[in-house]
């Protein structure tokens, strides 16, 4: 069996997974992404290496990591061969800092996406927004990670105030998205839990406390801005796994976007409208789990579980 590498910027992510390779007598090694270096001019240890950068590792303080990873992965996948194998390579942490290249890749496997429009550019938001003629709308950074910097407009005056006020901060990249608000029949989002190119399960997500919709357990701990609750049973009312799109067509064309852009592993967020019609808005290639959830569920399906029997399947 050939050695595991997670190549990760956030310890508390990882844990979970180490937990679940335990139980199984598999112990997988770590790639910690902030500083480092790359040493192109070797090969990489044979193994299999599984990437879980994400795009919030600026909010931790990894500005650099998803630049670092990108080396490291462009380093493996040019390793190639049957002794190297990369789990949401290069192509996945694209998607994972690009919405424009998920939505790209989402329409093209027939699944709807949000109207949107990127801008670069304090002065161009107002400009871009004016002929848009989707009210209300949402404006939020292309790169943020766990719903952070994401708000609501209800028409241009307000957007303007804002985007004039002290409030006003350029985003990471300096992209803003502004995009088609989707009115939901119900205030809850759906998470679509993929593992090795294939649905496991559908996690259903309150939105009633806001946008910051970080479904990982250590969130309810050290991240107050993240509403996933203090406690197993305020995460569970927050997190709840659902059978809404179990049998849905979503579920195959999501399936076929996974295989036609090369992730592995992602969760991808859902909403429906009042007419039923489901749209894609979010691709997490680093995808958590709430095991909270999973527990009132009875278990019998755990992410990370699922994850992890993946990557010792390919090790073997």
């Amino acid at each position: 069996m050939r050695p595991i590498f997670i190549l990760h910027e956030n310890e508390e992510w990882v844990m979970p997974l180490h937990a679940e390779f335990a139980q199984r007598g598999v112990e997988a090694q770590e790639w910690f992404l902030d500083q480092d270096y790359v040493a192109f001019d070797k090969d990489p240890r044979p193994g299999v290496y599984y990437n879980r950068m994400s795009a919030s590792s600026h909010t931790r303080g990894h500005r650099f990591a998803p630049e670092l990873a990108k080396m490291a992965l462009t380093w493996l996948e040019h390793a190639g061969g049957s002794q190297v194998t990369v789990v949401n390579g290069l192509r996945a942490l694209y998607l994972e800092t690009c919405k424009l290249s998920q939505y790209a890749a989402l329409q093209k496997a027939g699944v709807r996406t949000p109207k949107t429009r990127a801008v670069v550019g304090r002065e161009q938001i107002v400009v871009a927004a004016e002929n848009f003629a989707q009210w209300p709308l949402i404006l939020k950074p292309n790169r943020g990670g766990k719903g952070l910097g994401v708000m609501k407009f209800d028409d241009l005056d307000a957007l303007r105030s804002f985007v004039d006020s002290d409030q006003y901060a350029e985003p990471l990249d300096g992209i803003w998205l502004i995009q088609q608000f989707i009115q939901s029949v119900e205030p809850f989002i759906t998470r679509c839990e993929f593992v090795g190119q294939r649905f496991i399960y559908a996690v259903q997500v309150d939105t009633t406390g806001g946008f910051e919709l970080c479904p990982a357990d250590i969130c309810a701990v050290g991240d107050a801005a993240c509403p996933v609750g203090e406690t197993a049973t305020v995460a569970t009312a927050k997190f709840v796994l659902s059978e809404r799109y179990h049998g849905h067509s979503i579920i195959g064309r999501l399936e076929t976007f996974m295989r036609n852009a090369g992730v592995d592993v992602a969760g991808i967020e859902l909403v429906e409208d009042k007419y039923g019609d489901v749209y894609a808005y979010d691709v997490n290639t680093n995808t958590n789990y709430n095991q909270a959830a999973e527990a009132a569920a009875g278990g019998r399906v755990t992410g990370m579980g699922a994850v992890a029997d993946y990557l010792i399947a390919l090790a073997r």
